[in-house]
């Protein structure tokens, strides 16, 4: 039973949510969500990557831009706040996001800082960004049977270096998913979900970090006696 998903391929990830395994998938996944992202009742989120299994109901605004990868951009049934986006340029206007909310995106980025520094151009000074990523130690990163197979993954640290180096700030970041995927043909995965989470151990299938804009680490003051004096650029009259 574990190895017959793992023999397969998830061609994109509307095939596999439509799966029992990518069912369940949603449900494990959105008990964490639930209890780690901000209430969004009557505030604006954007989702970012392949979102629809996961994107709040209580929303005032939930928009779902899916990235131009073969993994994310097939859709059965698109909404009129479902988009497809690049990764490097986001078309949303600045601080227009109460929460950003990213799941099968930052894998797929051509370069992740850019895509991150859009994020943090479209939120809200106060606004919170949710991020689920493959971890690089586990199982799901190293199987193509789930979308979590595709793509890049990332360890804690490198993570962790990543959005401290676009100017986030890291609230909470813990794991998920730590069943095998095959495992889920055949059960929920709760119980190995709160043991998992419980022990604390190191094979979780994904990163969920929450951060916000660390809107104070802009560029350093230069000490006064480093500063270089320029010459004048205004013309004088002769």
């Amino acid at each position: 039973m574990l190895t017959s998903l793992a023999r397969t391929r998830s061609d994109d990830a509307t095939t596999f949510y439509e799966s029992r395994q990518g069912q369940r998938t949603a449900l494990l996944l959105n008990d964490r969500l639930q209890s780690l992202m901000p209430p969004m009742r009557g505030r604006r989120i954007l989702g970012i990557g392949y979102t629809a299994p996961y994107l709040p109901d209580s929303a005032d605004c939930a928009v779902s831009a899916r990235l131009l990868h073969p993994q994310t951009q097939k859709i059965i049934r698109p909404s009129r706040r479902d988009c497809i986006v690049d990764s490097g340029r986001l078309p949303f206007d600045d601080l227009s996001m109460d929460g950003v909310l990213v799941i099968h995106g930052l894998e797929f980025t051509r370069f992740a800082p850019d895509f991150l520094r859009a994020i943090w151009r479209t939120l809200t000074d106060d606004g919170v960004l949710t991020l689920v990523v493959p971890n690089r130690s586990g199982y799901w990163a190293h199987t193509d049977a789930t979308p979590f197979g595709h793509g890049i993954p990332y360890s804690s640290g490198q993570l962790t270096r990543l959005l401290d180096q676009t100017l986030f700030r890291i609230e909470h970041h813990s794991g998920a998913l730590m069943a095998p995927p095959a495992a889920l043909s055949a059960t929920h995965g709760r119980l190995m979900e709160r043991i998992g989470r419980g022990a604390r151990l190191p094979c979780a299938g994904v990163h969920i970090v929450t951060a916000r804009k660390n809107v104070y680490a802009g560029t350093p003051l230069i000490d006064e006696k480093l500063r270089v004096p320029l010459p004048r650029q205004v013309a004088e009259p002769a």
